[in-house]
């Protein structure tokens, strides 16, 4: 696992680019009142060089273990996320970037907060709604039937 990967190519020139893939751990936390364990994650990564630093392409896709919110019993949410972003200098905290080099670890956590759903459904669970029914009036209305409003 290679939490860490440098941005940085030595004698690259404007233009060119590098890929990486990488797998790597990212913390348990806790959101909305429950746990989220992250039991793997991996981010595909694309640098390229300009001539003002060096734009970063960051696509993150990770795996929740939480529970349902309808039965309470364990499920599994998968997310994407990312950024495209350019790197001026060195350092960017939003990003998780310090001195040229990118913590995939720190970016998530950071990211993941933002990612994971308010209300987490166990697949073939769906949130309890109610029943779409418009052509029936709640009896207790009835009484204004007659009434119309006019003279405006």
């Amino acid at each position: 696992m290679n939490d860490r990967i440098p941005l940085r190519k030595p004698g690259a020139e404007v233009g060119d680019r590098h890929d990486l893939h990488a797998d790597f751990d990212v913390d348990p936390f806790d959101l909305y009142g429950r746990h989220h364990e992250v039991t793997s994650a991996e981010a595909d990564v694309g640098v390229t060089k300009v001539s003002e630093g060096l734009h970063l392409d960051l696509r993150v896709r990770a795996t929740l273990a939480t529970t349902c919110d309808r039965t309470l019993e364990p499920a599994e949410v998968v997310l994407e996320f990312g950024d495209s972003e350019l790197l001026a200098g060195p350092d960017d905290d939003e990003l998780g970037v310090k001195d040229w080099t990118l913590d995939l670890g720190t970016y998530a956590s950071r990211a993941l907060p933002n990612e994971v759903p308010l209300q987490v459904f166990r697949e073939g669970t769906q949130p309890v709604g109610i029943e779409d029914d418009d052509d029936e009036i709640d009896p207790r209305w009835r009484g204004l039937d007659g009434i119309s409003v006019s003279g405006f």
